[in-house]
Protein backbone atom coordinates (compact mmCIF):
# COMPACT_ATOMS: atom_id res chain seq x y z
CA UNK A 1 0.00 0.00 0.00
CA UNK A 2 0.87 3.39 -1.26
CA UNK A 3 0.24 6.72 0.18
CA UNK A 4 0.29 9.26 -2.76
CA UNK A 5 3.57 8.84 -4.26
CA UNK A 6 3.55 8.44 -7.91
CA UNK A 7 6.63 6.86 -9.66
CA UNK A 8 6.99 9.65 -12.03
CA UNK A 9 6.53 12.71 -10.44
CA UNK A 10 8.16 11.85 -6.85
CA UNK A 11 11.11 14.07 -5.35
CA UNK A 12 14.53 12.25 -6.00
CA UNK A 13 14.28 11.43 -2.26
CA UNK A 14 11.63 9.34 -2.65
CA UNK A 15 13.11 7.76 -5.51
CA UNK A 16 15.97 6.76 -3.46
CA UNK A 17 13.57 5.59 -0.46
CA UNK A 18 10.99 3.55 -2.81
CA UNK A 19 14.60 1.63 -4.16
CA UNK A 20 15.44 0.97 -0.47
CA UNK A 21 11.72 0.09 0.73
CA UNK A 22 11.58 -2.23 -2.38
CA UNK A 23 14.35 -3.92 -1.66
CA UNK A 24 13.60 -4.63 2.06
CA UNK A 25 9.98 -6.08 1.16
CA UNK A 26 11.90 -8.26 -1.79
CA UNK A 27 14.10 -9.69 0.15
CA UNK A 28 12.11 -9.98 3.64
CA UNK A 29 8.61 -8.86 2.94
CA UNK A 30 6.81 -11.17 5.17
CA UNK A 31 9.11 -10.03 8.24
CA UNK A 32 7.94 -6.32 7.87
CA UNK A 33 4.78 -5.07 8.91
CA UNK A 34 4.42 -1.52 7.47
CA UNK A 35 7.04 1.10 6.29
CA UNK A 36 6.58 5.20 6.91
CA UNK A 37 8.14 8.12 7.00
CA UNK A 38 8.10 11.00 9.15
CA UNK A 39 10.00 14.37 9.39
CA UNK A 40 9.76 17.70 7.19
CA UNK A 41 8.85 15.77 4.34
CA UNK A 42 5.94 14.10 5.74
CA UNK A 43 4.93 17.89 7.00
CA UNK A 44 5.42 19.15 3.95
CA UNK A 45 7.83 21.49 5.12
CA UNK A 46 11.36 19.69 3.66
CA UNK A 47 13.75 21.82 1.71
CA UNK A 48 16.61 21.25 -0.49
CA UNK A 49 18.90 19.80 1.87
CA UNK A 50 16.25 17.64 4.12
CA UNK A 51 17.06 14.41 5.20
CA UNK A 52 14.35 11.62 4.75
CA UNK A 53 13.58 9.64 7.92
CA UNK A 54 11.89 6.14 7.21
CA UNK A 55 11.23 3.48 9.51
CA UNK A 56 9.91 -0.35 9.20
CA UNK A 57 7.53 -1.94 11.72
CA UNK A 58 9.26 -5.37 11.89
CA UNK A 59 6.49 -8.23 12.12
CA UNK A 60 6.09 -9.30 15.75
CA UNK A 61 8.94 -11.64 17.16
CA UNK A 62 11.45 -10.99 13.59
CA UNK A 63 14.33 -8.91 13.45
CA UNK A 64 15.21 -8.35 9.76
CA UNK A 65 18.49 -6.86 9.18
CA UNK A 66 17.72 -4.28 6.24
CA UNK A 67 18.62 -1.13 8.50
CA UNK A 68 20.64 1.32 6.74
CA UNK A 69 21.83 5.38 7.29
CA UNK A 70 23.28 6.22 4.34
CA UNK A 71 24.01 9.11 2.28
CA UNK A 72 23.31 9.49 -1.20
CA UNK A 73 23.50 12.76 -3.85
CA UNK A 74 24.27 14.33 -0.40
CA UNK A 75 20.99 13.65 1.08
CA UNK A 76 20.89 11.87 4.63
CA UNK A 77 18.75 8.77 4.75
CA UNK A 78 18.27 7.46 8.24
CA UNK A 79 16.34 3.95 7.55
CA UNK A 80 15.76 2.69 10.89
CA UNK A 81 13.91 -0.03 12.84
CA UNK A 82 11.16 0.62 15.16
CA UNK A 83 9.31 -2.49 16.87
CA UNK A 84 5.95 -1.81 17.69
CA UNK A 85 6.47 -1.68 21.79
CA UNK A 86 8.94 1.33 20.87
CA UNK A 87 6.40 2.82 18.36
CA UNK A 88 3.36 2.75 21.08
CA UNK A 89 5.90 4.45 23.53
CA UNK A 90 6.38 7.37 20.57
CA UNK A 91 2.62 7.39 20.61
CA UNK A 92 2.77 7.77 24.66
CA UNK A 93 5.32 9.67 25.26
CA UNK A 94 6.77 6.74 27.10
CA UNK A 95 9.80 6.50 24.99
CA UNK A 96 11.93 9.62 24.20
CA UNK A 97 9.41 11.75 26.06
CA UNK A 98 6.53 13.36 24.98
CA UNK A 99 7.82 16.46 24.22
CA UNK A 100 8.56 15.51 20.63
CA UNK A 101 8.22 11.54 19.75
CA UNK A 102 4.47 11.79 19.12
CA UNK A 103 5.76 13.49 16.50
CA UNK A 104 6.98 10.87 14.65
CA UNK A 105 3.59 8.55 14.81
CA UNK A 106 1.47 11.80 14.53
CA UNK A 107 3.08 12.63 11.20
CA UNK A 108 3.93 9.47 9.55
CA UNK A 109 3.27 8.41 6.17
CA UNK A 110 3.03 4.74 4.92
CA UNK A 111 4.94 3.62 1.59
CA UNK A 112 4.13 0.69 2.69
CA UNK A 113 1.60 -1.99 4.79
CA UNK A 114 1.94 -6.10 4.63
CA UNK A 115 -1.86 -6.06 5.10
CA UNK A 116 -5.02 -4.02 6.08
CA UNK A 117 -4.09 -5.23 10.02
CA UNK A 118 -1.52 -3.52 10.43
CA UNK A 119 -2.50 -0.30 8.62
CA UNK A 120 -5.26 -0.26 11.56
CA UNK A 121 -2.65 -1.33 14.39
CA UNK A 122 -0.74 1.88 12.80
CA UNK A 123 -4.39 4.14 12.98
CA UNK A 124 -4.81 3.15 16.34
CA UNK A 125 -1.36 4.32 17.24
CA UNK A 126 -2.23 7.52 15.44
CA UNK A 127 -5.43 7.85 17.38
CA UNK A 128 -3.20 7.30 20.84
CA UNK A 129 -1.65 10.45 20.23
CA UNK A 130 -5.09 12.42 19.83
CA UNK A 131 -6.30 11.12 22.98
CA UNK A 132 -3.66 12.39 24.93
CA UNK A 133 -4.33 15.65 23.73
CA UNK A 134 -8.03 14.97 24.70
CA UNK A 135 -9.81 17.17 27.87
CA UNK A 136 -9.82 13.32 29.42
CA UNK A 137 -6.37 12.99 29.63
CA UNK A 138 -5.69 16.29 31.32
CA UNK A 139 -5.32 14.65 34.71
CA UNK A 140 -2.52 12.06 33.80
CA UNK A 141 -0.85 14.31 31.61
CA UNK A 142 -0.50 16.73 34.49
CA UNK A 143 0.49 14.22 37.49
CA UNK A 144 3.41 12.64 34.08
CA UNK A 145 4.40 16.71 34.39
CA UNK A 146 4.59 16.45 37.89
CA UNK A 147 6.19 13.19 38.07
CA UNK A 148 8.96 14.90 35.48
CA UNK A 149 9.97 17.80 37.55
CA UNK A 150 12.33 15.03 39.46
CA UNK A 151 14.69 15.50 35.78
CA UNK A 152 14.74 19.03 35.93
CA UNK A 153 15.66 19.11 39.74
CA UNK A 154 18.57 16.61 39.26
CA UNK A 155 19.77 18.58 35.89
CA UNK A 156 19.59 21.90 37.99
CA UNK A 157 21.77 19.99 40.37
CA UNK A 158 24.17 18.78 37.98
CA UNK A 159 24.29 22.80 36.28
CA UNK A 160 25.10 23.92 40.06
CA UNK A 161 27.83 21.42 40.47
CA UNK A 162 29.32 22.62 37.70
CA UNK A 163 29.11 26.14 37.89
CA UNK A 164 30.70 25.67 41.20
CA UNK A 165 33.40 23.87 39.45
CA UNK A 166 33.64 26.93 36.77
CA UNK A 167 33.72 24.38 34.21
CA UNK A 168 31.95 26.12 31.13
CA UNK A 169 30.96 22.80 29.16
CA UNK A 170 29.81 21.24 31.78
CA UNK A 171 27.94 24.02 32.91
CA UNK A 172 26.25 24.20 28.45
CA UNK A 173 25.90 20.52 29.20
CA UNK A 174 23.40 20.74 31.94
CA UNK A 175 22.22 23.69 30.78
CA UNK A 176 20.79 22.03 27.45
CA UNK A 177 19.73 19.11 29.55
CA UNK A 178 17.93 20.93 32.07
CA UNK A 179 16.25 23.09 29.14
CA UNK A 180 14.92 19.91 27.95
CA UNK A 181 13.72 18.55 30.81
CA UNK A 182 11.40 21.97 31.38
CA UNK A 183 10.03 21.83 27.83
CA UNK A 184 9.22 17.94 28.73
CA UNK A 185 6.84 19.23 31.92
CA UNK A 186 5.82 22.51 29.77
CA UNK A 187 4.63 19.79 27.26
CA UNK A 188 3.07 17.23 28.93
CA UNK A 189 1.25 20.11 31.22
CA UNK A 190 -0.15 21.79 27.74
CA UNK A 191 -0.80 18.57 26.31
CA UNK A 192 1.15 19.54 22.78
CA UNK A 193 4.06 17.97 21.55
CA UNK A 194 6.63 19.77 19.14
CA UNK A 195 6.72 19.00 15.47
CA UNK A 196 10.09 20.00 14.62
CA UNK A 197 13.63 19.27 16.62
CA UNK A 198 15.60 20.70 19.19
CA UNK A 199 17.34 22.98 16.72
CA UNK A 200 13.52 24.66 15.92
CA UNK A 201 12.87 24.88 19.65
CA UNK A 202 12.66 28.63 20.40
CA UNK A 203 10.07 29.21 17.62
CA UNK A 204 7.71 26.12 18.72
CA UNK A 205 7.30 27.58 22.07
CA UNK A 206 4.26 29.85 21.80
CA UNK A 207 2.63 26.15 21.18
CA UNK A 208 2.85 26.12 25.14
CA UNK A 209 -0.12 27.97 26.05
CA UNK A 210 0.85 27.79 29.69
CA UNK A 211 4.11 28.52 30.34
CA UNK A 212 6.77 31.02 32.70
CA UNK A 213 6.60 34.27 31.30
CA UNK A 214 10.72 34.82 30.33
CA UNK A 215 11.09 31.08 29.20
CA UNK A 216 12.36 32.11 25.67
CA UNK A 217 14.72 35.11 27.05
CA UNK A 218 15.55 32.29 30.28
CA UNK A 219 16.49 29.77 27.64
CA UNK A 220 18.65 32.04 25.11
CA UNK A 221 20.99 33.05 28.60
CA UNK A 222 21.33 29.30 29.63
CA UNK A 223 22.24 28.27 25.98
CA UNK A 224 24.49 31.36 25.08
CA UNK A 225 25.59 33.35 27.67
CA UNK A 226 29.19 32.48 28.65
CA UNK A 227 28.71 34.35 32.35
CA UNK A 228 28.73 31.16 34.89
CA UNK A 229 26.60 33.38 36.98
CA UNK A 230 24.13 34.65 35.00
CA UNK A 231 23.58 30.98 33.42
CA UNK A 232 22.93 29.54 37.26
CA UNK A 233 20.82 32.92 38.26
CA UNK A 234 18.61 31.75 34.70
CA UNK A 235 18.62 28.17 35.60
CA UNK A 236 17.31 28.86 39.05
CA UNK A 237 14.60 31.28 37.71
CA UNK A 238 13.45 29.14 34.95
CA UNK A 239 12.87 26.16 37.12
CA UNK A 240 11.18 27.96 40.26
CA UNK A 241 8.66 29.75 37.40
CA UNK A 242 8.20 25.92 35.98
CA UNK A 243 7.46 24.75 39.47
CA UNK A 244 5.26 27.21 39.96
CA UNK A 245 3.18 26.48 37.10
CA UNK A 246 3.29 23.01 37.48
CA UNK A 247 1.62 23.74 41.25
CA UNK A 248 -1.13 26.32 40.17
CA UNK A 249 -2.19 22.77 37.68
CA UNK A 250 -1.65 20.38 40.26
CA UNK A 251 -4.05 22.55 42.38
CA UNK A 252 -6.62 22.83 39.58
CA UNK A 253 -7.25 18.65 39.76
CA UNK A 254 -10.20 17.94 42.50
CA UNK A 255 -10.87 15.01 43.84
CA UNK A 256 -13.98 12.80 44.13
CA UNK A 257 -13.11 9.97 46.83
CA UNK A 258 -14.83 9.74 50.42
CA UNK A 259 -13.30 9.18 53.65
CA UNK A 260 -14.29 5.29 53.18
CA UNK A 261 -12.67 5.35 49.70
CA UNK A 262 -9.24 6.72 50.85
CA UNK A 263 -9.59 5.36 54.75
CA UNK A 264 -10.99 1.32 54.17
CA UNK A 265 -8.80 -1.28 55.77
CA UNK A 266 -5.92 1.84 56.88
CA UNK A 267 -6.05 1.75 60.11
CA UNK A 268 -4.11 -1.12 60.91
CA UNK A 269 -1.22 0.45 59.33
CA UNK A 270 -1.27 3.66 60.65
CA UNK A 271 -1.70 1.70 64.28
CA UNK A 272 1.53 0.29 63.45
CA UNK A 273 3.38 2.79 62.68
CA UNK A 274 2.49 5.01 65.85
CA UNK A 275 3.38 1.54 67.13
CA UNK A 276 7.05 2.00 65.99
CA UNK A 277 7.25 5.10 66.95
CA UNK A 278 6.64 4.05 70.42
CA UNK A 279 8.88 1.73 70.36
CA UNK A 280 11.44 3.67 69.27
CA UNK A 281 10.81 6.45 72.17
CA UNK A 282 10.73 3.49 74.90
CA UNK A 283 14.48 2.08 74.11
CA UNK A 284 15.66 5.31 73.17
CA UNK A 285 16.19 5.42 69.83
CA UNK A 286 16.71 8.74 68.46
CA UNK A 287 16.81 8.33 64.67
CA UNK A 288 14.37 5.26 64.40
CA UNK A 289 11.55 7.46 66.12
CA UNK A 290 12.21 10.34 63.63
CA UNK A 291 11.80 8.11 60.66
CA UNK A 292 8.72 6.83 62.70
CA UNK A 293 7.16 9.88 63.01
CA UNK A 294 8.00 11.15 59.52
CA UNK A 295 6.26 8.00 57.70
CA UNK A 296 3.46 7.69 59.85
CA UNK A 297 2.40 11.65 59.93
CA UNK A 298 3.93 12.21 55.94
CA UNK A 299 1.67 8.85 54.51
CA UNK A 300 -1.64 10.17 57.13
CA UNK A 301 -1.13 13.88 55.59
CA UNK A 302 -0.98 12.43 51.92
CA UNK A 303 -4.10 10.40 52.11
CA UNK A 304 -6.18 13.43 53.87
CA UNK A 305 -4.35 15.47 51.07
CA UNK A 306 -6.20 13.10 48.50
CA UNK A 307 -9.72 13.61 49.64
CA UNK A 308 -9.37 16.97 48.61
CA UNK A 309 -7.15 16.90 45.30
CA UNK A 310 -6.96 13.69 43.36
CA UNK A 311 -2.85 14.68 42.33
CA UNK A 312 0.03 12.48 43.60
CA UNK A 313 2.30 14.90 45.65
CA UNK A 314 4.49 12.16 47.08
CA UNK A 315 7.73 13.18 45.29
CA UNK A 316 6.82 16.79 43.78
CA UNK A 317 5.44 18.66 46.79
CA UNK A 318 7.30 20.07 49.75
CA UNK A 319 5.34 18.88 52.97
CA UNK A 320 3.57 22.69 53.75
CA UNK A 321 2.21 22.02 50.49
CA UNK A 322 -0.31 18.60 51.01
CA UNK A 323 -0.54 18.99 54.90
CA UNK A 324 -2.96 21.47 55.42
CA UNK A 325 -6.24 19.23 55.84
CA UNK A 326 -3.99 17.40 58.77
CA UNK A 327 -3.15 20.75 60.40
CA UNK A 328 -6.67 21.67 60.16
CA UNK A 329 -8.04 18.67 61.95
CA UNK A 330 -5.62 19.43 65.00
CA UNK A 331 -3.59 16.22 64.22
CA UNK A 332 -0.49 16.25 66.38
CA UNK A 333 2.50 17.56 64.32
CA UNK A 334 5.35 14.88 65.29
CA UNK A 335 7.75 15.86 63.29
CA UNK A 336 7.92 19.19 64.53
CA UNK A 337 8.55 17.55 68.24
CA UNK A 338 12.68 18.02 69.04
CA UNK A 339 13.94 14.07 68.71
CA UNK A 340 15.68 14.64 71.94
CA UNK A 341 12.29 15.05 73.37
CA UNK A 342 10.98 11.43 72.93
CA UNK A 343 8.58 11.19 75.91
CA UNK A 344 6.52 14.43 74.14
CA UNK A 345 6.96 12.58 70.99
CA UNK A 346 5.38 9.62 72.53
CA UNK A 347 2.84 11.54 74.13
CA UNK A 348 1.65 13.05 71.06
CA UNK A 349 2.07 10.17 69.19
CA UNK A 350 -0.67 7.89 71.62
CA UNK A 351 -2.74 11.44 71.23
CA UNK A 352 -2.52 11.09 67.34
CA UNK A 353 -4.17 7.61 67.51
CA UNK A 354 -6.64 8.85 69.71
CA UNK A 355 -8.02 11.85 67.64
CA UNK A 356 -7.37 9.52 63.86
CA UNK A 357 -9.87 7.12 65.55
CA UNK A 358 -12.17 9.43 66.75
CA UNK A 359 -12.15 11.22 63.09
CA UNK A 360 -12.59 7.59 61.50
CA UNK A 361 -15.37 6.73 63.25
CA UNK A 362 -17.10 10.20 62.50
CA UNK A 363 -16.52 9.21 59.18
CA UNK A 364 -18.09 5.83 59.50
CA UNK A 365 -15.05 4.55 58.50
CA UNK A 366 -14.66 0.69 59.96
CA UNK A 367 -10.87 0.77 62.05
CA UNK A 368 -10.66 -3.67 61.37
CA UNK A 369 -9.43 -3.66 64.72
CA UNK A 370 -10.58 -6.74 66.55
CA UNK A 371 -9.85 -7.57 70.34
CA UNK A 372 -10.20 -11.45 70.17
CA UNK A 373 -9.95 -14.11 66.80
CA UNK A 374 -13.69 -14.69 67.88
CA UNK A 375 -14.51 -11.49 67.37
CA UNK A 376 -12.71 -11.42 63.71
CA UNK A 377 -14.48 -14.97 63.21
CA UNK A 378 -17.98 -13.60 63.92
CA UNK A 379 -17.46 -11.04 61.70
CA UNK A 380 -16.38 -13.60 58.88
CA UNK A 381 -19.31 -15.62 59.35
Amino acid sequence: MHEGLALDDTPDVFRIARFLVSRAIKTHGTEIDLVGYYGSYAQGVARATSDLDIFYVPADGKNPPVGRTLLVEGILFDFWAIDWCTLEGFATGRSRGWAFAPAIVHHAKLLHTRSAEQAARFAALKQKVLALQNLEARPQMIQRALDEFQVVLAQLGNLRLAVAAGDLVDVRYAGWKLILAICECLALANQVFFDRGWDRLLEQIPRLQSRPEYLTALIEVISTSEDLTSIANAAERLALDTRQLLRTLQQSLPSQQTPRDVFESSYPETKDGIRKVLTACERRQPIAASVAAWAVQSELSLMLNALQNSADHTNFNLYNEFAFLYRQLGFPDLMHIPVGDLSTLAEQARTLDMQLRQWLQGQAVDLCEFETLADLARLLK
